[in-house]
């Protein structure tokens, strides 16, 4: 799952081109991942949905990463704690999402959860990062969690984002090992999930 050539598609410029490339090297990936994660997230009885990415705004510019999301809900995911698995040029990510499309209605009680599994995160093995901004390739370490809790609260356009980041070049990529690295990574944020719905 994941080879070292498939983050060659971010060498092509183009939108039609890296779009192409997407979905006939990149999706087919998610879609095999989400065999795998499903099981994982319905093991408590709830249906769980993968939901590809499809950059249906893209009119000019080729994204800079895409991803597949996972979240308990047939219709979107982006307004509810998810859980996303995605590429950019130079790692692989997986990431608990809280997203900026929770505001500003569920703000206080997504934040009071976010708070209350503070101890939880900085539990979380020494190699976990945060991510400010699921489109911005950019993480902090977790000791940064609630300057970030804090500035999704005050901020827009903010997010907080939890999880693993897998550099290319890694030896797991290509491998099985890469499948127990991110099944493992979703079993782990899994007990923070629950308590932030």
């Amino acid at each position: 799952m994941f080879q070292d050539s498939d983050f060659d598609i971010f060498n092509d410029e183009t939108l039609a081109g890296r779009m192409a490339k997407i979905k006939t090297i990149i999706d087919p990936t998610f879609v095999e991942f989400a065999d795998i994660a499903l099981p994982i997230l319905q093991e408590d009885g709830q249906e769980w949905y993968a939901h590809v990415a499809k950059h249906l705004r893209r009119t000019t510019y080729a994204p800079d990463n895409t991803w597949v999301a996972f979240a308990p809900n047939r219709r979107g995911y982006k307004m509810l704690p998810h859980f996303e698995l995605g590429m950019w040029a130079d790692h692989i990510y997986f990431y608990l999402a809280i997203e900026e499309n929770m505001k500003p209605k569920q703000t206080t009680d997504i934040v009071n959860k976010m708070t209350a599994v503070t101890d939880m995160v900085l539990s979380l093995p020494a190699s976990y990062r945060l991510s400010p901004d699921h489109m911005v390739n950019e993480t902090v370490p977790l000791s940064d969690y609630s300057h970030l809790v804090k500035r999704y609260q005050e901020v827009k356009h903010s997010e907080v984002l939890i999880g693993v980041v897998i550099p290319r070049g890694d030896q797991r990529v290509g491998t099985e090992s890469l499948v127990v690295a991110l099944s493992d990574t979703l079993r782990t944020l899994k007990p923070i999930y629950e308590q932030l719905v």
